[in-house]
């Protein structure tokens, strides 16, 4: 121990007893025995400690701050003197002074709640409400008992609007432990699990908090976003009941019940929801939008169009519905209504990829002789916003559409540099105009309906991989003639020298044989990547999805008994015959029957340069799966922080009849592919 340090210890015991004379409020009486004290010892820290906090409670600020300023400089790491310093600099709003004497308090002993406390107070007097916030929640993990469950509570309220999840994840489980009644905690909860993307952790919550509290009817309502999200449509339907059941009048509940129930298929009951919903709130924008879909999966599109109209005055500025009412007034044949609300929907849009295979709006304005005015909107478009990916990529298609393939090249090249460049700056200034190479490096070339979307999402998070501008190309069975450029054009320059990839998914590709000649021929030493789904899901997955997009007007058991029917009549031929593939038809059984595709495709590539995965696997374990492809690539395992389903969707259950027909049909084809690969799906 120093001499200083004996010193105070000394003083500590001397100050005792005007210590406790200040406790019991008898000042005169203490600031004698310190005066008496110091007589003896002018240069005892803790009796100028105690002299300032009894002149401070006598109203004598500045003489305090004297003395507390004596303390320090004859004991720099005193904290109670610099504690109490900050407290008088606070009393006359001397904030910057105050906040450097309770932060050097804290710099020496950080564990003091009310210190922690004291500058929160500063902050919030100061406007700076995180701050103040921060140092509330410190305070409180240090003295977790010492507040209320309401202010634990509205701390966690603070915390979650400043972004701070986990701080406020603790606040809320410190007030269900205080209080565990108090039903507003597990609503906070469950609202974070679920935006988080943790529905279990939100169902158990949510589930709890129930069961100690009934009456919340927001309780109810999360938990069917939770049961909605798990497609446990029913589940959500029945949450959903309850909580208009207990707040009948709130609009957002009626909302949410009819897309459960549209979910489900149910859509009289359905359109019932949203016209309650919109009863309840007039102005309710999405409501008009979701009841206009229904009407145009009815084919009722008078009411549809009305419908959209309705939603354009309420928002004449979302690009979306003006897309909804172009497609009904295309049903109606009202083509000159269509086109300009498509080129309304454009032009408040133009950054979004509006020009997709399967795009009604793209086949109308070409069948209509409108791609004019789009290319028109686009080269300004670009001008306006030369740093745009979209508005490039899809002057780019316009370009190819009308046969300007030289000058959409360079829209390709302008978008890859451009989206290159967002991500990766350091890269495209160090190497973008040096004489790298242009290719790709991996493909994933099927099979369709099985994931190809999650996938490619989940490769190209790795820091690694930079993209093409488009997931999927066509390039090698649709538009080879436009060119090898072109197709370069889609793909960043990556040098040989560096460990970087980049690649493209086009799922067309499994089911042309010339797609694979084609491929070797340029870049025979290109990762192709296969990912395979239950047969039956992915054909059933494939028949939604054209029906979704008007290409398919039958039932699926129409067309699983007229595809079956031509199928079965050519055994030698499992996958159908050339009349089969001519058909007006999804051939949404042959497309399932792997083996004659992936078989054709290693004819051409050798075994090694596939890597053949489960869709299934994809989905349950999708960590592993990741490690298996990043070990494809020679990359280092990457983890994303979430695995999102892409293009995922709620199919109304088959008849088992017809399931049992598929089932016998794909059993001995899954043999054949288990046998050819070595791979066991249990399909």
């Amino acid at each position: 121990m120093s001499n200083n340090e004996k010193i105070e210890t000394v003083a500590t015991n001397f100050s005792q007893l005007p210590e406790a004379s200040l406790a019991q409020g008898k000042l005169d009486e203490a600031y004698a025995a310190c005066l008496k004290s110091l007589n003896s010892q002018p240069e005892f820290a803790s009796t100028c400690k105690t002299l300032g906090d009894i002149l401070q409670a006598k109203g004598e600020i500045e003489a305090a701050k004297n003395y507390y300023n004596k303390a320090i400089k004859v004991f720099p790491n005193f904290v109670e003197a610099h504690a109490n310093l900050g407290s008088v600099y606070a009393k006359q709003k001397q904030w910057g002074k105050a906040i450097d004497a309770y932060e050097k308090a804290l710099s020496i002993e950080p564990k003091l709640a009310g210190v922690h406390r004291n500058l929160a107070k500063v902050w919030q007097r100061l406007g700076k409400k995180e701050l103040a916030t921060e140092y509330t929640y410190q305070a409180l993990l240090l003295e977790p008992e010492s507040v209320t469950a309401r202010e634990h509570l509205n701390l966690g309220n603070k915390l979650l609007a400043s972004g701070q999840i986990e701080a406020a994840i603790n606040c809320y489980r410190q007030t269900i432990k205080l209080q565990p009644n108090l039903s507003k905690s597990y609503q906070k909860l469950g609202e974070i699990f679920i935006k988080k993307g943790e529905l279990e952790s939100a169902l158990v919550v949510l589930s709890h908090g129930i069961k100690l509290t009934t009456k919340n009817p927001r309780l109810y309502y999360l938990l069917g976003e939770v049961f909605q999200e798990q497609k446990q449509y029913d589940a959500a339907i029945v949450a959903y009941g309850m909580a208009i059941e207990l707040k009948p009048d709130n609009f957002l509940f009626h909302k949410k019940l009819g897309d459960a129930l549209e979910q489900k298929g149910q859509l009289d009951a359905a359109i019932a929801c949203y016209q309650k919903a919109i009863e309840i709130n007039p102005n309710l924008f999405f409501g008009y939008c979701s009841l206009g879909n229904i009407y145009m999966k009815q084919q009722r599109w008078d009411e549809a169009i009305s419908t959209y109209r309705q939603a354009t005055i309420i928002n004449p500025n979302f690009f979306r519905v003006y897309l909804y009412l172009g497609n009904a007034l295309v049903q109606k044949l009202q083509n000159d209504a269509a086109i300009d609300a498509y080129l309304k929907a454009i032009r408040l849009k133009p950054e979004h990829p509006w020009f997709s295979n399967y795009s009604i709006l793209w086949k109308f304005l070409i069948n209509q002789g409108q791609l004019q005015p789009v290319l028109n909107l686009y080269q300004n478009a670009t001008k306006v916003n030369p740093s745009s990916v979209l508005c490039y990529v899809n002057l780019g298609e316009i370009l190819t559409e009308i046969g300007k393939i030289d000058t959409a090249t360079t829209c390709y090249q302008t978008a890859c540099y451009n989206q290159t460049y967002q991500s990766y700056p350091e890269f495209v200034e160090q190497y973008w105009d040096l004489p790298n190479t242009k290719r790709p490096n991996f493909i994933i070339i099927g099979a369709q309906k099985s994931g190809t979307t999650s996938l490619f999402h989940y490769i190209t998070q790795h820091p690694q991989v930079i993209p093409a501008i488009k997931k999927e190309t066509h390039f090698w069975y649709r538009d080879f003639d436009k060119g090898i450029n072109w197709y370069l054009a889609h793909f960043p320059p990556i040098p040989k020298s560096e460990n970087l990839i980049t690649g493209e998914a086009t799922p067309n590709y499994l089911e042309y044989y010339h797609s694979a000649k084609r491929i070797y021929s340029v870049f025979p030493d290109v990762k192709l990547l296969v990912i395979f789904r239950n047969p039956i899901d992915r054909a059933v997955s494939q028949y939604y999805h054209w029906a979704r997009i008007k290409k398919e007007e039958r039932s699926l058991e129409e067309v699983i008994d007229a595809e079956l029917e031509i199928l079965l009549a050519n055994p030698t031929q499992p996958h159908g015959d050339r009349n089969y593939w001519h058909q007006e038809s999804g051939h949404y059984i042959g497309r399932s029957v792997y083996i004659e595709f992936i078989k054709k495709w290693m004819e051409i590539f050798p075994r090694e340069q596939f890597l053949i995965l489960k869709a299934e696997n994809l989905y349950e374990t999708p960590t592993n799966t990741m490690k298996q492809v990043f070990d494809f690539f020679g990359l280092p395992e990457y983890k994303s922080p979430k695995y999102r389903k892409f293009n995922s969707g709620y199919y109304p259950p088959m008849s088992k009849s017809c399931h049992q027909r598929l089932n016998e049909y794909f059993q001995p084809q899954n043999q054949r592919l288990e046998e050819y690969l070595g791979i066991q799906f249990n399909w």
